[in-house]
């Protein structure tokens, strides 16, 4: 368990390097929103860019692996949404805010870093399979579903049409659908624009955990404890569970993409989730304490998948 748990740490420790950082006053507060400016607007759509520039479709694109994490995602956003309106009288905007914390797990920001470090380099590539659709596919389905939430809500073909339009404008995508373009068309990047983009790529993971580690340090866990709780057990255990079952047991999928799939699902939920929830004022104390409670809890829940995964 020990060097699984090695494995994982060095994410952890810029992680915790930002957060102490960010506590001591060492690095101001502003760093923070500088930081993840630079890793959503600028590193982060490089990273993603290249990626899907030199991916190799037909090995990343695995149709049931795709429907297991899904599947996996969409139930536990519904089951938060459920749960949250039966047992907290959740009023139906907060709820699909709180589904939103239980179904967007950091994928890119600790997904890429971790199943690099626990599975190397050729794991990567159903990574990028998933991520591919990842934030347009949770974004498009919680916007609409916020939409029709609302007592006065939109008709279905403009709420559609604002919520793909606030997905395609997102830098992340700009960066995923631009390298999709640039693999498919077989154009070529001028050799040393590639070598540029590359340098700007590395400095992604680390500069985005710094920034993230700082941000925790602005959020309490707040009264909503047992609430924040329920949402961090469906996304740190019920997605994965449900991912892995389907995965290896209904599709029998190759062992790595079994845990690549389930690794990404056992992500913690990331700054996504309290952006959504400020974008339409719901749930936003209950998303910080998630952002805390869940991101301490997953040093010990992936550690725990990664040590279940490696026996298997």
């Amino acid at each position: 368990m020990l060097s699984v748990f090695l494995t994982v740490l060095p994410v952890f420790l810029i992680l915790g390097a930002g957060y102490f950082l960010g506590r001591v006053h060492y690095l101001p507060d502003g760093v923070a929103d500088a930081l993840n400016a630079y890793a959503l607007k600028v590193a982060v759509p490089c990273l993603l860019f290249l990626a899907m520039y030199n991916l190799d479709f037909g090995a990343a694109f695995q149709l049931p692996m795709l429907v297991s994490f899904y599947t996996g995602a969409f139930s536990c956003f519904a089951l938060g949404i459920i749960l949250s309106r039966l047992f907290w009288k959740r009023r139906p905007g907060e709820s699909v805010a709180i589904g939103f914390c239980a179904v967007f797990s950091n994928s890119v920001l600790l997904g890429i870093p971790i199943v690099q470090l626990a599975l190397g380099e050729e794991a990567l590539t159903p990574t990028f399979g998933i991520i591919a659709f990842h934030a347009s596919t949770l974004y498009t389905v919680g916007m609409t579903t916020m939409e029709f939430s609302k007592q006065q809500g939109r008709g279905l073909g403009e709420t559609l049409k604002s919520s793909f339009s606030a997905v395609i404008a997102n830098p992340l995508m700009i960066g995923i659908l631009t390298g999709i373009a640039f693999n498919i068309s077989g154009l070529e990047l001028f050799g040393p624009l590639e070598q540029a983009l590359d340098m700007v790529r590395r400095t992604a993971i680390p500069v985005s955990l710094v920034g993230i580690g700082i941000v925790l340090t602005r959020y309490k866990i707040s009264s909503e404890f047992s609430e924040a709780i329920m949402v961090s057990g469906l996304s740190l255990l019920l997605h994965p569970t449900l991912v892995f079952l389907l995965s290896y047991y209904l599709f029998e999928l190759d062992l790595l993409y079994v845990q690549v799939a389930v690794i990404i699902a056992a992500m913690p939920p990331g700054m996504n989730v309290y952006i959504f929830a400020n974008l339409y004022q719901r749930a936003l104390g209950l998303s910080a304490s998630v952002l805390v409670i869940a991101n301490i809890l997953s040093v010990f829940t992936i550690t725990g998948w990664l040590l279940f995964l490696k026996g298997l």
